[in-house]
């Protein structure tokens, strides 16, 4: 961890990032070895055979997919397929997962929380929507929608929230 903490801070100086974006990153290398203990999750998981790296994403993801409305009543083959792409990711506190007006191009399931999620409506005057998103719950639904439609071709939609980690 010392010598990984080394190199961080050499490139950061190299680079001469400002302080608040150093403390970020160190913040962020902080909290992933302490989540990880600096395993790299998902090279060991492409290392793993495929039917163990299936069972595995099945019992840490299955139970959340499962939670997205459109997803109750497909078929179970389905829920493997989707369950073998996702990703596991860690965000630390102040992190903007998603901004409001960029382009959605994946689905977030929240493991632990909270985040944040904000709706200005494009900056519209007098306009704010704000709520939090806890364990268990997800965003990116519109995907799903638009995915279903056979005119959608490659043309992502503008998030019309903004998602920041919390904690």
């Amino acid at each position: 961890m010392r010598i990984k903490r080394r190199y961080s801070e050499q490139w950061m100086h190299y680079k001469v990032l400002p302080p608040e974006l150093r403390e970020r990153v160190q913040r962020y290398d902080q909290y992933k070895w302490l989540e990880t203990k600096e395993v790299d999750v998902q090279s060991l998981m492409q290392n793993m055979l495929e039917d163990i790296r299936r069972d595995i994403k099945q019992h840490l993801c299955l139970n959340l997919v499962r939670r997205v409305p459109l997803f109750e009543t497909i078929y179970e083959w389905m829920l493997d397929a989707i369950c073998e792409r996702l990703k596991p990711s860690l965000s630390t506190e102040k992190v903007y997962m998603v901004r409001e007006g960029d382009l959605v191009n994946e689905m977030i399931f929240i493991i632990c929380g909270p985040l944040e999620i904000v709706k200005t409506d494009g900056g519209r005057s007098g306009f704010f929507n704000r709520g939090i998103l806890k364990g268990n719950d997800f965003r990116g639904e519109e995907l799903l929608t638009l995915a279903m439609d056979p005119k959608f071709g490659l043309n992502l939609p503008p998030s019309t929230r903004t998602v920041k980690a919390l904690k």
